[in-house]
């Protein structure tokens, strides 16, 4: 029992100095694992850096010089072209130096036969002068020739454009009032408004041709028996009875059954051959005055035959009604349309001709 104190408090002693009296411990040694992990990395670069020059690296260099050399053959190309190019450039110079001075040779050629054509115009000017007046003065009166015998504007606006031409081609100074005159006679028959002359006539054969064709409106029936003769009782001595007796018979021996009957219907059968015959003539007359360019007989016989056709043919039928038509529509053609008179210019070549003639200097 009298131990226990003395324990307990050497045992408390003990605790509470015993950090301070104990005995230092052995220093710690150094972790060796940052070293193996960088000593792994550095080994994981080194294998990728390996790799990358082994297999990319050349592989990439092989395509550079693919690419290199696909250049370069492509560089030869072009500059085998730039030499082909510039030989041909050289080729083409030189031709084009050869050109120049084959035009300086024509230039010159063309200079000396334009001073010989001078020189022989100015020898025979005289001579062309007056072969082309004649020949313009033919035709000037070639064209007065067919306006007054056959109204042919036509031909007539040919002469004058042929005139027209060949004084052009003289170019002379003296040519210049002439051909203004004719300028004016041109314009002058170009504005003639020429008609068919020649269709027309054509048309107007063949319709009297077709007349007996055309139908006509109904005839009107009529009773020609001497059934409605009156009966009277006449005296031998009663001549006022008689005379009755006859005008009652004369007046009976046709009876019309419809006392309405237009004028335009025909009572006799035999009308219709007079009446084709007619129509027939007139536009035989119609296109008689077509070819003679007679305006108021052909206007006459239009209006005449239009009035057959309407008063006595029928109006139904195709034909008619297409004749009738073309009857209206030439009605208003003129066939002698007012011409121009060329005198002045033939009157005009002519005094140039004789002038020249007196001047014979060219």
């Amino acid at each position: 029992m009298s131990d226990t104190p003395d324990t307990a408090v050497t045992a408390s002693d003990d605790i509470a100095t015993g950090p301070a009296h104990a005995k230092p411990a052995a220093a710690a040694r150094p972790s060796r694992a940052p070293w193996f992990i960088l000593l792994l990395l550095l080994l994981l670069v080194a294998g990728a850096g390996y790799y990358w020059v082994s297999v990319m690296y050349r592989a990439e260099q092989a395509a550079l010089e693919a690419a290199f050399a696909t250049h370069s053959t492509a560089l030869e190309g072009l500059g085998r072209r730039f030499d082909e190019n510039a030989a041909e450039l050289a080729a083409i110079t030189d031709g084009q130096g050869t050109l120049e001075s084959r035009l300086v040779d024509v230039v010159r050629t063309h200079d000396s036969l334009t001073d010989s054509v001078k020189a022989l115009y100015a020898r025979d000017a005289q001579v062309s002068l007056d072969w082309i007046l004649a020949e313009a003065e033919y035709l000037i009166f070639a064209a007065i020739q067919r306006l007054a015998l056959e109204h042919d504007a036509s031909s007539a606006l040919a002469a004058l454009r042929a005139a027209d031409t060949r004084l052009e081609s003289a170019r002379h100074p003296d040519m210049l009032g002439l051909r203004e005159r004719l300028t004016r006679d041109i314009t002058a028959l170009e504005a003639v408004e020429q008609p068919e002359v020649e269709g027309l006539a054509l048309y107007l054969a063949e319709a009297a041709t077709r007349v007996d064709a055309l139908p006509t409106r109904p005839i009107a029936g009529f009773d020609t028996s001497f059934s409605n003769t009156r009966d009277e009782d006449v005296a031998p001595g009663n001549w006022s009875g008689i005379a009755r007796a006859l005008w009652r018979d004369l007046v009976s021996l046709v009876e019309v059954k419809d006392g309405q009957l237009d004028d335009d219907v025909l009572f006799d059968p035999k009308l219709r051959y007079l009446l084709g015959q007619n129509l027939r003539l007139e536009l035989a007359s119609a296109r008689l005055a077509v070819l003679r360019r007679d305006d108021e007989n052909f206007r006459a016989a239009v209006q005449l035959s239009g009035d057959l056709l309407r008063q006595y043919y029928d109006g139904t039928d195709g034909g008619v009604r297409a004749l009738a038509a073309r009857l209206d529509e030439t009605a208003g053609i003129v066939l002698d349309p007012p011409l121009p008179d060329l005198a002045d210019s033939l009157d005009a070549v002519r005094a140039l001709r004789a002038a020249s003639a007196a001047d014979p200097a060219p």
